[in-house]
């Protein structure tokens, strides 16, 4: 007759070791899934702040805009560059980095009436 530890280890082949690989697989997913649902807060908030945020507010909440424009009715160009982490090879090329500009346009009265996303140019 089996004991109750051998039966158990017929259920789990890998035993612990495949059940703490699993736990880690999913917890990487589960990262993942946040990080990217992160990068998109800044659309969110870009897309729902339209014809009510100030530049004041913009600012408070990101900082001062990495690069400045005067448009051509009065008011302000605002981009923010946000850069994504990447790898550097043998050779000193960065790879797998990535680069959203957010380009924010404001009114005279300061008032943002418009943004896109872009990729950065560089």
């Amino acid at each position: 007759m089996a004991s109750s530890n051998s039966l158990q280890r017929e259920r789990s082949p890998g035993g612990p070791v495949c059940r703490w690989r699993l736990k880690g697989e999913l917890v990487g997913i589960a990262l993942s899934l946040c990080l990217l649902s992160a990068c998109s807060g800044n659309s969110k908030y870009f897309q729902d702040a339209v014809n009510q945020a100030t530049q004041d507010m913009v600012g408070k909440r990101y900082g001062s805009p990495h690069k400045t424009q005067v448009a051509s009715d009065g008011g302000e160009i605002w981009t923010y560059f946000e850069r994504g982490s990447g790898t550097a090879g043998f050779g000193g090329q960065v790879r797998g980095g990535s680069c959203r500009a957010y380009v924010l346009a404001f009114d005279k009265q300061k008032v943002l009436r418009g943004w896109e996303q872009r990729h950065c140019q560089e």
